[in-house]
């Protein structure tokens, strides 16, 4: 179980972390997102690797980076992209959302850390490179609400590991880069301007 006196916090003034695979154990959650995605299986195979295809790349704002992932999972077909994005609002994260209701749990370290930060007076922020992150933290019962900043990458016009969205998320908690530090499961999705604890 993770503990504050785990953390090498000397001069840190806000944690953020990931929520995917940090936050709870994300393990099965492909194949199981696949079991409710009968019918749709090329596009899922599609957001995948247009997901791969666009990693760490910005494009500015929540729409571009839409657009642009739309369009790389239609590859040119404007009917396609359009599908595409009904499906992923409207099926698939939805979906994904329910499965964390019905099948995982918040890791139990999870609200002890963030309360004991909290009254260290460090800021604490969930980061995510998906959409839907208060209804996936609802779904988990950890309330937006304990937690300082609530973000994803594509609301703010790109994917990990691009500095950019990261750099918005430390403007919004009002601290300086250098006294972050990022928690998280995957080294390969660090922005490099970003301490960061691998668990």
């Amino acid at each position: 179980m993770l503990k504050i006196q785990d953390l090498d916090l000397q001069g840190i003034k806000a944690v953020i972390f990931d929520l995917d695979g940090t936050l709870y154990d994300k393990s099965s959650l492909g194949r199981r997102l696949l079991n409710t995605q009968f019918g749709r299986v090329g596009l899922l195979s599609r957001e995948q690797i247009a997901r791969h295809n666009l990693r760490g790349k910005y494009f500015g704002s929540e729409e571009a980076f839409y657009d642009a992932f739309f369009n790389e999972m239609a590859k040119g077909n404007k009917l396609i992209a359009r599908l595409s994005r009904y499906w992923y609002f409207h099926d698939f994260m939805p979906k994904m959302v329910e499965t964390l209701r019905t099948e995982y749990q918040l890791e139990p370290w999870v609200r002890d850390l963030c309360w004991e930060l909290q009254n260290a007076d460090i800021k604490t922020a969930v980061y995510s490179d998906y959409g839907y992150v208060e209804e996936k933290m609802e779904a988990l019962d950890f309330i937006a609400a304990n937690v300082d900043v609530v973000a994803d990458a594509p609301s703010l016009g790109g994917l990990k590991p691009a500095k950019e969205p990261l750099e918005k998320v430390v403007e919004m908690l009002g601290v300086p880069a250098e006294s972050c530090l990022m928690i998280g499961d995957r080294e390969d999705t660090r922005a490099s301007t970003i301490p960061r604890m691998t668990l």
